[in-house]
């Protein structure tokens, strides 16, 4: 068996990362092995070099073709022999490529987990030893994760179809609590556990807390004094994150105006139009991709110098996964999170919307049902929406389905007949549970600024090493005092949303000033908390002063509702709909009283 520095040197480097000679080893041992690296951490590395031991194949799915295209380019560099199988090549690439590895020329193969229905792909790997099966990513099977796939949770059954091979789970963000849920779903069998330690020591976090009135404006003007380079270091190339395709290309073309030349990448847009933009940034035609989270996973560029969020991301997982694309060549770089409560509303409306009840399920059922032939019904690849995807996959856990390849282009649901509503629900409730604890990890990491940032984000993944930054750490431990000075003299011009007038008007200063309320409506207020508080203190569910300031601004929106002092996340998963409701009831009262109706009103 060679050693790991032998392999090493025929790729001509001189010294392994901590956590690679390790991972190394356990795969030449033959023994399963869960692989955490924070990004730009060097995991492919780890599954590459075992695939010049020429001791069988190594399997590698991976989930999207540019990371895969990329991890191609650079395997035939350094003279491994290797192919890919995925959708959109080619015509004639996958049949040649299963030609090669029958054939036994191919020491490793990249494929997409659907690749794993087709009899054809099945049959190739069969006709082989595999040695080393590689889940990249694998934090994609921990369902209700931020990149959740369900393809991923078949994965065992192939991995048990090639003989049960040692399997390499690597990926750049599980938790512990994710990194037991990854091993438990592969089926990893006394695994060796390698974690690098998550310090980005060449990184720099800075959170900008934008709130209230003029909240936009501060942000652009933190965005643009870093990114126009006037920070301590260089700000270029660099990747914006959006919370939606709206803010992709307003703040693009915002920067545009700065004169820094800047692509948008997004779901919403063509697969050319995509393809164009990200070409357009890593060739370096375009110095700014301001982008939703649908770009970046498999995009290796080594020198992002700041890496920006316009908005919070879903969990401190995909924060730090998209934050870690930034200085990647060891060089200085900078990442920058501009916050607002605005954003936990939104964060909070993303989980509601996720949310299902067994009901739910069975009407997913059902509908399968409808269309199936003899209890079976076939799914084509591409055919299932995020929602579809997430109650197909809690009906297989009640269940009342089993998943099974269904040739080249589909999956075949059986339907069972059987089916635990109590197994559902739990599915359901873990999943919720899920969605909250990721919500609650990002809002800690905004808002806590007594706490190193570095120090939360160790903690987080249960790195107990002290971080060893090698710039300046983050906004708690040494304040960028030229960026706080830029944000505090921003001038508020934001508008308000209702009523058209400008925040620096007459009827926005009364509202900060605590005008009065209509009494009437606040013993409105007043008589729907006591229904919601079930017999306990009022109090418990919110003060005088609250509701007062919910009357001023009568938000439209948990996004609008969350901005309220003394409004939280647990409030808003409580109460925050059935509160809106109780608006909307309010205006139509006034609407059929009449404008000129008199009102006492209520002084804070």
């Amino acid at each position: 068996m060679p050693e790991p520095e032998e392999l090493l040197a025929r790729f001509g480097l001189d010294s392994f990362r901590p956590g690679q000679r390790e991972a190394v080893q356990a795969a030449l041992e033959g023994r399963d092995s869960l692989v955490v690296m924070p990004t730009g951490g060097g995991k492919s590395l780890c599954y590459q070099l075992p695939a010049l031991a020429n001791r069988g194949l190594v399997v590698v799915v991976s989930p999207l073709i540019a990371l895969m295209s990329d991890q191609l380019r650079r395997l035939s560099e350094a003279g491994v022999r290797a192919t890919m199988l995925a959708s959109g090549m080619q015509e004639g690439h996958n049949a040649q490529a299963l030609r090669e590895i029958e054939a036994g020329t191919i020491q490793l193969v990249l494929a997409a987990p659907e690749r794993f229905a087709s009899a054809a792909f099945r049959e190739a790997l069969a006709r082989r030893r595999v040695e080393l099966f590689v889940v990249d990513e694998a934090h994609c099977v921990a369902e209700w994760g931020h990149d959740f796939r369900p393809d991923y949770l078949r994965l065992h059954e192939a991995i048990a179809s090639l003989g049960r091979p040692a399997v390499m789970a690597a990926t750049a963000t599980a938790t512990p609590r994710v990194a037991e849920e990854i091993a438990t779903r592969l089926g990893l069998r006394d695994w060796v556990s390698i974690r690098s330690g998550f310090d980005r020591p060449n990184l720099t976090f800075d959170v900008v807390s934008a709130e209230g009135k003029g909240a936009v404006a501060r942000k652009r003007a933190a965005l643009m004094h870093v990114l126009g380079g006037r920070s301590e270091i260089g700000a270029l190339p660099a990747i914006v994150y959006c919370g939606t395709r709206r803010d992709t290309e307003d703040v693009a073309g915002r920067i545009a105006a700065e004169g820094i030349a800047s692509v948008v990448y997004h779901a919403g847009m063509s697969p050319d139009a995509r393809r164009e933009s990200q070409a357009a940034f890593m060739e370096g035609r375009a110095e700014v991709v301001v982008a939703t989270n649908a770009f970046g996973m498999g995009v290796d560029k080594a020198d992002v110098r700041t890496v920006a969020h316009w908005a919070l991301p879903t969990s401190l997982e995909a924060y730090y996964q998209e934050a870690g694309r930034g200085g990647r060549d060891g060089a200085p770089a900078r990442a920058l999170l501009l916050a607002s409560r605005m954003d936990l509303g939104r964060l909070i409306r993303f989980i509601k919307d996720r949310e299902t009840t067994v009901q739910d399920v069975k009407s997913y059922v059902a509908g399968l049902r409808r269309g199936a032939e003899d209890e079976v019904r076939s799914i084509g690849h591409g055919e299932l929406g995020e929602r579809q995807r997430v109650l197909l996959s809690i009906a297989e856990r009640a269940g009342a389905v089993e998943l099974h390849p269904g040739g080249r282009d589909g999956l075949l649901v059986r339907l069972t007949g059987k089916g635990s509503p109590q197994r559902a629900y739990m599915a359901i409730k873990a999943a919720r549970d899920r969605g909250w604890e990721s919500y609650r990890s990002i809002e800690r990491f905004s808002t806590g600024a007594e706490i190193c940032r570095r120090r939360q984000i160790l903690d987080h993944f249960g790195d107990e090493e002290e971080g060893r930054p090698t710039v300046r750490c983050c906004d708690v431990c040494d304040p960028d005092r030229a960026l706080e000075e830029v944000v505090r003299a921003t001038p508020v011009t934001s508008p308000r949303r209702r009523g058209g007038a400008g925040v620096g008007s007459s009827a926005a200063h009364a509202q900060e000033a605590g005008q009065p309320v209509g009494e009437r409506e606040f013993e409105e207020l007043r008589a729907w908390r006591k229904d919601r508080a079930e017999g306990k203190p009022a109090f418990t569910v919110a003060a005088d002063t609250v509701l007062q300031e919910v009357l001023r601004r009568r938000p439209r929106a948990v996004g609008e509702l969350i901005e309220i002092k003394g409004i939280g996340p647990a409030f808003c998963e409580k109460h925050g709909e059935s509160l809106l409701e109780a608006l909307e009831a309010l205006e139509a009262l006034e609407d059929g009283r009449g404008a000129g109706a008199g009102a006492t009103v209520v002084a804070s």
